[in-house]
C-alpha cells in the first residue's frame, strides 16, 4: 500500500477507523482479484483525509498515489469545464447549434445545441461506429458531421460515450484556436496544479512516465486489445481519453465543490459552477442504457452525472462522472464530500457496482456529522 489517512480526520468530521476499515476492504478487493490496482483520493470539507494506492499499476510495479490512469468517461467534465469557460467569455451560447460552429454539421442533426450535447440529447451517439481506432481526427470529424440523426436533437436521450464530446472538442478549438489537449492544459490543468494530467496519451509521453503510467486491463479477451492500442497511439477523444491521478482529480472536484477556485486560481465563477452542475435533464429514460426489460432514467447536468446516477448513496445535488466500469469521481455538497476513485480493472456491471458500493458506503458511513 501506498499513501495512508492524512491529518486529523475527525476535526472535519470523519471517522479515523472508518476510513481504516475503507483501506482494508480496498485491499481485500486486490487479493479477491477485483483490482489489479486501484487509487482512492477522499475529501471532506476541502480537506483531503485519505489518499492511498494499493496493488500494481503494472506487472511487478507498485501502484502508487501520482500514479497516472486512464479516465475513461470520467473525464468528460473537463471538456464539460471548458464549455462553461467559453459561456463565461461570452464565445459561445449555449442554445447556439453545432452547425453555427461547424457548417458541414448535417443529415438530420441541424437543429442539435450545444444545451442537447451536454445532456446526450444530441441524436448521434454514433455507437455501432467501427473506426474509432482507425479513422484520422478530420475523418473522426467528417463522419460525424454525416451521421445521419437517429432522432431529432431535443426530443430523445440517448448517452454519447465518444463522438459528441469530439463535437464538443472541435467547437473550442474553432473558437478558441487551441486544440481540445492544449486548452485543458492551459486553463485547467495549469491553474489548479494538476500536474499529472493529460488529454491523450502518446508513445512519447508513456515512455517519459515510465513506471508512474498504470496500464488497465478487462477480464473481457476482446478488450484487451483496445485497451493497449488507447493506452499508446494518442488519439484524443475528449469524452473518453483523459490521464490523471486521484489527487488531481481531488484538485479538480476540490474547486468546483469551491466554487470554481482552489488555491487562489478560479477556472469558473460560483455561478457558472452552480448553474452546470444543477440537474437539466430528469425523468427521461435513456436509450442507449436502457434494455427492452428496463427503462434507466438517468440524471444529467451539463456534462455531469447528477444524485444517484453517481451512486445510489449519492444525495440528488451530487454531480461528477463514472468512467467505463473502473472510475468513480463526483463531489456531494449537501455533505461536502469528494470521492475520487480509479481501478486498473475494469470488470462487468454485475461485480462493478458492488465493489463501489462497499468503498463508497464505508466513506459516507466515516462522515460523522
Amino acid at each position: 500500500m501506498h499513501g495512508d489517512i492524512v491529518g486529523n480526520p475527525e476535526k472535519i468530521g470523519m471517522s479515523r477507523s472508518g476510513l481504516g476499515d475503507v483501506i482494508k476492504s480496498l485491499e481485500t478487493q486486490v487479493t479477491q482479484g477485483l483490482h489489479t490496482g486501484a487509487q482512492l483520493h477522499v475529501a471532506r470539507k476541502g480537506e483531503t483525509v485519505l489518499e492511498i494506492a494499493v496493488g500494481e499499476a503494472k506487472p511487478e510495479v507498485p501502484m502508487k498515489t501520482d500514479s497516472i490512469l486512464l479516465l475513461w468517461s470520467s473525464g468528460k467534465p473537463w471538456t464539460s469545464v471548458a464549455i462553461a469557460q467559453l459561456l463565461e467569455k461570452k464565445k459561445i451560447r449555449l442554445s447556439q447549434t453545432i452547425q453555427s460552429f461547424i457548417p458541414e454539421f448535417k443529415n438530420g442533426k441541424e437543429s442539435c445545441t450545444i444545451r442537447h450535447v451536454l445532456i446526450h440529447a444530441g441524436g448521434f451517439p454514433m455507437l455501432n461506429y467501427s473506426k474509432w481506432l482507425t479513422a484520422s481526427p478530420d475523418e473522426l470529424l467528417k463522419d460525424a458531421c454525416n451521421e445521419k440523426a437517429e432522432y431529432k436533437p431535443g426530443t430523445q436521450c440517448g448517452y454519447h460515450p465518444r463522438m459528441a464530446w469530439i463535437i464538443l472538442g472541435e467547437i473550442i478549438r474553432r473558437v478558441d484556436g487551441r486544440r481540445i489537449e492544449d486548452y485543458l492544459k492551459e486553463e485547467i490543468f495549469v491553474p489548479l496544479g494538476m500536474n499529472s494530467s493529460f488529454m491523450g496519451m502518446t508513445s512519447e509521453r508513456a515512455i517519459h512516465l515510465g513506471d508512474l503510467l498504470a496500464i488497465k486491463d478487462s477480464p473481457v479477451p476482446s478488450e484487451k486489445q483496445y485497451l493497449w492500442v488507447n493506452n499508446f497511439k494518442g488519439r484524443i477523444f475528449p469524452g473518453s481519453t483523459g490521464y490523471t491521478s486521484v489527487s488531481d482529480m481531488g484538485r479538480f472536484y476540490k474547486a468546483l465543490w469551491n466554487g470554481g477556485e482552489w488555491d487562489g486560481n478560479r477556472i469558473l465563477q460560483r455561478k457558472t459552477v452552480d448553474y452546470f452542475t444543477a440537474t437539466h435533464r430528469s425523468g427521461i429514460a435513456d436509450s442507449t442504457f436502457s434494455t427492452p426489460e428496463m427503462e434507466i432514467f438517468p440524471d444529467y447536468g451539463f456534462g455531469f452525472s447528477k444524485g444517484k446516477s453517481n451512486s445510489i448513496l449519492c444525495s440528488r445535488d451530487t454531480f461528477g462522472h463514472g468512467g467505463r466500469s473502473s472510475c468513480i469521481n463526483f463531489c456531494d455538497p449537501q455533505v461536502d464530500l469528494i470521492i475520487n476513485f480509479n481501478s486498473n480493472t475494469m470488470l462487468p456491471i454485475e461485480k462493478n457496482i458492488p465493489r463501489g458500493y462497499e468503498i463508497i458506503s464505508k466513506i459516507y458511513n466515516s462522515c460523522l456529522v
